[in-house]
């Protein structure tokens, strides 16, 4: 396990040490998954040992749970449901399913929503922070983790290998099945852990 590689030292290290079988451990400060890639090839490791190596990156922040005690619900409306399928679209803006036909795919996620978070009648509920004596009035009550996973298959090692820019690194990532931490966070407001002002204020890049 590795507290933090900020050194080209530390990172060519790491990178030797699972070359030869070892299961290692990272953290590193940066925005999203794909970026630490960029990151960590800029500290001068070479791309094809780095794509050899890598399982994986976690990229998470944590923002504030609604309390349970007094979030107060309501049916969303068709308004709040397009902003968030807005918001969901701008990050897969530059994947190949959603590029070929952005209705569709929006439609298709909209399905996806009614048959996760959705109740008999097709409706989803959305809640709202209220405050009271349980959460010292601030409507929030401990924190919720947004995740954002990137796995290293074979088209993302690939991409590695080409030198491949943050966008790119992103889009084949999306196309592999990856949620950014955007993404997690809307899911997380449609399951009713959190609203969308607290996805907003800590998904800013």
């Amino acid at each position: 396990m590795v507290g933090e590689m900020r050194d080209k030292e530390t990172v060519a290290t790491g990178i030797e040490a699972s070359l030869t079988g070892h299961l290692v451990f990272a953290t590193l400060h940066t925005n999203s998954a794909p970026e630490s890639i960029i990151r960590l090839l800029d500290m001068g490791m070479d791309p094809f040992n780095f794509a050899d190596a890598l399982l994986g990156i976690l990229a998470q922040r944590l923002a504030k749970r609604l309390c349970k005690h007094c979030k107060k619900p309501h049916i969303a409306t068709q308004e709040e449901i397009k902003t968030l399928l807005a918001e969901y679209a701008e990050e897969m803006k530059n994947t190949e399913r959603w590029k070929k036909d952005m209705n569709a795919a929006m439609k298709e996620q909209y399905a996806e929503w009614i048959k996760l978070f959705g109740d008999d009648k097709g409706q989803i509920t959305l809640y709202e922070k209220v405050g009271c004596e349980k959460c010292t009035n601030t409507g929030y009550a401990g924190r919720v983790g947004l995740h954002e996973l990137l796995i290293g298959t074979d088209p993302v090692k690939k991409a590695i290998q080409e030198h491949a820019r943050v966008a790119e690194l992103f889009a084949i990532a999306l196309d592999e099945g990856m949620r950014t931490l955007k993404q997690d966070g809307i899911e997380k407001v449609l399951s009713g852990i959190t609203d969308i002002q607290q996805v907003r204020a800590v998904c800013i890049k």
